[in-house]
């Protein structure tokens, strides 16, 4: 009697075990499945990408006294041109509905720039750097998307026609550090603004602005200043 007892809790044991391993190998196939419409509320985290054309200019107004440090005969002024971006994205869900989001792009840029009777285009290659909060509203088969939040845009080059690259024209240097100074920052912060709706087979389309926030024209004077702004359409996919 004693020994079929302890049969009968070593079968339950080895039962209950057996459980708890196919819940455990169950929740770690959840958890790196691809991400599908309907499982958002079983996996933590999906990650995708989108791509598309840009437009992307200088909302800006510089002082004409300053045409002898930025060439400028007359006040210069900045219209969009067309460039291209692809980013990154990775989603930490917090709900079915709420997710923060990491967000990296890599963005070809054009600007034209007039002077007077002269135009220059300004092209930039960048990376902006990105968190944000992501909202998702469940719509028929699909859902929209919508996120918000700062990012950090890192200019890695730039060049232009006419000689007008601001972002490389020096204006002076520093005599305590022998730095040169540029007419332009290579850096600036800015906020991202996204409105999308992801089908139901994983492709996404979206439509983003992205808007800086601070001042990138190095120069001390009221009234003078150059905001950068870029505005993406693009096609991506969620994994």
């Amino acid at each position: 009697m004693k020994k079929t007892l302890i049969l009968a809790a070593a079968l339950i044991f080895n039962f209950q075990f057996s459980i708890s391993n196919f819940q455990l190998s169950t929740f770690n196939f959840q958890f790196f499945a691809p991400l599908h419409a309907q499982d958002y509320h079983r996996q933590y985290a999906s990650w995708g990408f989108a791509a598309g054309p840009n437009i992307s200019s200088y909302i800006m107004k510089v002082d004409p006294l300053l045409r002898d440090t930025l060439i400028a005969d007359t006040v210069l002024s900045s219209l969009p041109s067309t460039g291209l971006s692809f980013g990154l994205f990775l989603d930490y869900h917090i709900t079915d509905r709420w997710a923060l989001q990491m967000n990296g792009q890599l963005a070809l840029g054009q600007s034209l720039l007039r002077y007077a009777d002269h135009h220059s285009h300004l092209l930039t290659l960048g990376t902006d750097v990105g968190l944000a909060v992501r909202y998702r509203a469940p719509w028929r088969k699909g859902a929209f998307l919508l996120s918000f939040g700062p990012y950090v845009n890192f200019i890695l080059y730039s060049a232009a026609t006419e000689g007008i690259n601001l972002f490389r024209r020096q204006i002076y240097t520093n005599p305590a550090t022998d730095k040169a100074h540029f007419a332009m920052s290579d850096i600036h912060a800015g906020l991202g603004l996204a409105l999308g709706y992801e089908f139901s087979n994983r492709w996404l389309v979206q439509l983003e602005s992205k808007f800086g926030v601070t001042d990138i024209l190095n120069l001390e004077t009221p009234g003078t200043y150059v905001y950068p702004y870029r505005l993406t359409i693009g096609v991506g996919c969620r994994f």
